[in-house]
């Protein structure tokens, strides 16, 4: 029968012969495959492994449909225990064994003596810092080789240090990979053993776990708060112990800790946590969830002086103590600050070296942001501090910090428009708080605040007021475009609005067929001039009237929007200003 089956593969061509393929004979052990040998063994597990299914046998082994249907039918009714079992299988003869031979060995279930030498080569390929550079120029390796090994042990993403890294498990499953053979076997083996990686295991990593705190962020509301780390070791990191241990008010050791994730994080990558992916509108902003890998819960619940320790916990207890290692300390855990200092900002790595334990200066170690930037939350950090900026009078600013002896930082709004104040003065000035009116000045360096709506008003420090414009020119188009809504963004103010005034530059044949509407931060809005002959090329209103409130915050973007309702005419928009006076609330 095998000689039939020969012929017909031999001569199918010219004989027409369409019979399907005869069974192998069963019998017929192969002389590579002796009973109680290593092979045996790995066959046989390999077949009674329950992961061993008939697609993986008819499709990654390659055997023939019916030998792997009737190999795992005569497995689940009783487990192969020898070599000459799996060769009384219908459909199974030497093709077949020969298959699963080099299937057990490239896949590491038969076990060998293995030399020193194929203990350095294994050692070599699979070490962490083997990478394409050292096996093609080092190693001297043909590049597709090099290429083919990385490949091999980057699994299924094709990513060396993620979580789907594999292990090359022998000689024989490296010499299966394309273009690895004899000589490339030969250079590998020199390499490994002339430099260490002899008796079965691999040398120490020339790199080191590193792990750094690379961005904070404590924003306004509950859920505003988040973590970066970055690895700035050459090591990948294992995420499921990477852990964060926050130290609330005045206690000196670990109130919450949560471990960070799953996976590898990978050398000079960043890991992403926040509090809650969910919450009110703004609280947690769209814009920090949108970059959250990972929401831990209470371990980043802190304030303005919970401090934060980065570690690997080692023993998976879920707790800093022990053996684990620290990595990173945001702060001295022994020592609260007597006020909250990191309250209310984003904070950027620009010392990527870790802080131990101990006194700790915010400013030698991060950049100061507004509150709600997160502009730069999921990207590595930038390794320069530069020189500290401190800011004068009037200079924008991103916290108290950043302003000159004597001076506040004021005014950062809260809707993400900008991360900037204005460092202001604010020593008594004479005068300040008295009455007045249009017709009764303040004093120098004050101004009237409230005449506009109540007819008479306080006398309020200079830098409570503003002026900010916003120009074109932008076509204001027929409906239904739904018209066009240029801003201006207000900052270093107090926190409400009190006179508001705007100034509006248009060029329309028909400026009555126009509505214009002030929205302020919040999306409130009044309607200053509505298909009115009162709206003129250049025209004035004090918002007296309208949903703005004067409770809202005055800091942050307004918008100026400007229909035109009527179809049949167009017109043009060249600049809008506005003039907001402000108080605290």
């Amino acid at each position: 029968m095998r000689s039939l089956f020969r012929y017909c593969l031999s001569f199918a061509l010219l004989a027409g012969c369409v019979a399907d393929a005869a069974p192998e004979e069963a019998g017929s052990i192969v002389p590579l495959v002796d009973g109680g040998s290593p092979e045996e063994a790995g066959i046989v597990a390999f077949l009674n492994d329950a992961a061993t299914t008939q697609v993986l046998l008819d499709d990654d082994v390659g055997l023939d449909r019916r030998a792997a249907s009737n190999l795992i039918r005569r497995r689940d009714d009783a487990p192969f225990e020898n070599i000459e079992q799996v060769d009384a299988v219908a459909y199974v003869g030497p093709t077949a064994l020969q298959k699963l031979l080099d299937w057990a060995r490239n896949e590491g279930w038969i076990e060998t003596e293995t030399t020193d030498r194929d203990a350095a080569i294994l050692a070599l390929v699979n070490d962490a810092d083997t990478d394409l550079v050292l096996l093609d120029d080092d190693v001297g390796l043909d590049a597709r080789a090099a290429r083919n090994i990385i490949d091999a042990r980057a699994g299924a993403d094709l990513t060396l240090g993620t979580a789907d890294d594999e292990t090359i498990a022998s000689i024989a499953a490296l010499d299966a990979i394309s273009y690895v053979g004899p000589s490339a076997l030969d250079k590998l083996a020199t390499y490994a053993l002339a430099n260490g990686y002899g008796e079965g295991e691999p040398p120490p990593p020339t790199g080191t776990g590193c792990a750094i705190i690379s961005e904070y962020l404590e924003g306004s509301g509950n859920n505003n708060k988040a973590v970066e780390v970055f690895n700035c070791g050459t090591d990948a990191l294992d995420l499921s112990t990477l852990s964060l241990c926050l130290v609330r008010n005045a206690d000196t050791t670990c109130g919450a800790t949560s471990a960070l994730g799953s996976g590898m994080l990978a050398p000079g990558a960043v890991w992403t946590v926040c509090r809650t992916l969910e919450g009110t509108l703004n609280d947690p902003y769209t814009s920090l969830t949108n970059r959250c890998d990972q929401p831990v819960g209470s371990a980043v619940y802190f304030n303005g002086d919970d401090r934060l320790v980065l570690f690997d916990d080692l023993d998976t207890d879920g707790a800093l103590g022990g053996e684990d290692t620290v990595y990173d300390v945001f702060g001295d855990t022994m020592v609260r600050p007597s006020d909250t200092i990191w309250a209310e900002r984003s904070l950027r790595r620009c010392r990527l070296e870790p802080h131990a334990d101990g006194p700790f200066d915010m400013d030698d170690y991060f950049t100061q942001h507004g509150s709600s930037d997160s502009t730069h939350f999921g990207l590595p950090p930038n390794d320069d501090c530069g020189e500290r900026h401190v800011g004068a009078e009037g200079d924008d600013c991103l916290a108290h910090e950043g302003c000159a002896e004597g001076l506040r930082c004021y005014g950062r709004p809260n809707d993400g428009s900008t991360p900037y104040g204005k460092c202001i003065d604010t020593t008594p000035i004479p005068g300040e708080g008295a009455t007045c009116d249009q017709y009764t000045p303040c004093a120098e360096g004050l101004i009237c605040a409230g005449w506009t709506l109540w007819g008479e008003g306080n006398c309020n420090p200079g830098w409570m007021a503003g002026r900010y414009r916003s120009e074109g020119p932008a076509p204001i188009h027929d409906p239904p475009s739904g018209g066009i809504a240029p801003s201006v963004t207000v900052y270093g103010l107090a926190s409400v609005p009190v006179d508001i005034e705007v100034m509006l530059h248009i060029d329309h044949p028909r400026p009555q067929d126009l509505r214009v509407t002030l929205l302020d931060p919040s999306g409130t809005d009044a309607v200053l001039w509505d298909q009115t002959t009162e709206l003129e090329e250049w025209s004035r209103s004090f918002v007296t009237t309208g949903n703005i409130s004067r409770d809202d915050e005055v800091n942050g973007r307004w918008h100026l929007r400007i229909e035109d309702l009527v179809a049949g005419q167009t017109g043009v928009w060249h600049e809008w200003s506005l003039f907001v006076v402000s108080r605290w609330d």
